[in-house]
């Protein structure tokens, strides 16, 4: 009996070895499997990601006061019965003052008579009046009926509205007015990128460089037929609270620096026909760094779209001084991610093509961003006509 017992006990000893490396064996395996998961290529990443745009806007009460103007008005025009057609933003454009950035919008409403005009007067200034002591109205008026209205927001000179009867407003061209909408900041979520690759409308991708996705989405845009190009990263006026991430150019980088960081960058994003900036508020107000980009970019071959991160940016006018084709943006879709606010700003965008005959929107990849569009989508094919950026450069 002690005997068979031994025996036992001497092969339950052999068996523990082989016991300890199935188990070692069998943990390894588990970490491996752990770490390849952890490394498969997915739809988007956990990585800090880098800011969208710069918004202008310095102050939350600015930006709320612009906003509730701008609704008020929409609100003011619709209860007024005043058509889609006879709405007309003539600009947009951002303005600075005393340390405060906001967009300016100038808009032209026609009326069919003088008397209707007077009552849209009237009811633009009741309704802004409603909005409290900070927000101001000043009128002027001409003897032929002509009214402007200047509002004012905490101060600041935010929009201007020009009432004209049928008779005074000039003829609108009936040829389909060009619109071009660039899809900014891609790099992060090849999913989303891809929900914008395929809409029915031909857009332009920007593509930062250095990101998870980068060739992913460039080889998607390519195989597409999709226009894209490289969105440039530029230092911001607030670096480093706003950090325009890896490849970015920099004030402090001498003309090898810059050169050698654009060339790194459009190797990470093989074949793009042209340029826009990320973020680069203060990158893109200063003449000698902008004039080494925008030559090179002409060198190459390439074009070069202001974002118009800055009211005192040099990019468009440079660009047009070296004979480099260029254009600006019109205006942003969507720093305001409610969809009121981001319907209200493709409205800004059609009518600013249907008044100078083109326009220019960026946008970023949001889901609200992407769902407004194809809500709109029918509708902007209808009225105009969607071309890539590359058609709009001057």
């Amino acid at each position: 009996m002690t005997t068979k017992k031994r025996k036992e006990s001497a092969k339950k000893k052999k068996l523990s070895p082989i016991l300890f490396l199935l188990i070692l064996f069998t943990s390894l395996a588990c970490a491996v499997l752990l770490i390849v998961y952890a490394y498969l290529p997915k739809n988007s990443v956990k990585l800090p990601r880098p800011a969208y745009e710069e918004i202008y806007t310095t102050t939350d009460d600015l930006h709320e006061r612009i906003r509730d103007v701008d609704y008020s008005i929409y609100e003011s025009l619709f209860q007024s019965g005043i058509q889609e057609k006879d709405i007309f933003f003539l600009n947009v454009q951002p303005r600075n003052e005393n340390g405060s950035f906001w967009d300016f919008t100038e808009l032209l409403i026609k009326c069919p008579d003088v008397n209707s005009a007077r009552r849209l007067e009237s009811t633009i200034s009741h309704d802004l009046s409603v909005l409290g002591a900070k927000i101001r109205v000043r009128n002027e008026k001409d003897p032929d009926g002509r009214i402007i209205c200047h509002v004012y927001a905490e101060g600041f000179y935010t929009h201007k509205i020009d009432i004209v009867s049928d008779s005074q407003h000039p003829t609108i061209d009936d040829v389909r007015p060009k619109l071009a909408i660039i899809i900014d900041d891609l790099g992060y979520d090849s999913k989303i990128a891809s929900s914008f690759i395929h809409l029915d409308l031909p857009l332009c991708f920007s593509i930062l460089p250095c990101a998870p996705f980068t060739k992913r989405i460039a080889a998607q845009a390519n195989q597409e037929g999709c226009e894209f190009i490289l969105h440039l990263p530029m230092e911001p006026r607030n670096f480093p609270s706003a950090n325009p991430g890896p490849g970015a150019l920099f004030l402090s980088m001498n003309e090898d620096e810059i050169i050698r960081i654009l060339d790194q960058d459009l190797r990470e994003v093989q074949g793009v026909r042209g340029v826009n900036n990320h973020m680069g508020s203060l990158f893109t107000e200063d003449e000698g760094k902008m004039m080494i980009i925008l030559k090179a970019l002409k060198r190459r071959g390439l074009f070069f779209v202001d974002s118009r991160t800055t009211p005192d940016t040099v990019g468009f006018e440079l660009a047009k001084k070296i004979g480099l084709p260029t254009a600006g943006r019109s205006a942003f879709l969507d720093n305001d991610l409610s969809r009121k606010a981001i319907k209200i700003q493709v409205e800004r965008l059609c009518n600013m093509a249907r008044h100078t005959g083109f326009a220019i929107g960026i946008g970023h990849p949001h889901k609200e961003t992407l769902e407004v569009l194809k809500e709109y989508c029918p509708r902007i094919k209808a009225e105009f006509c969607v071309v890539p950026v590359s058609e709009l450069l001057s």
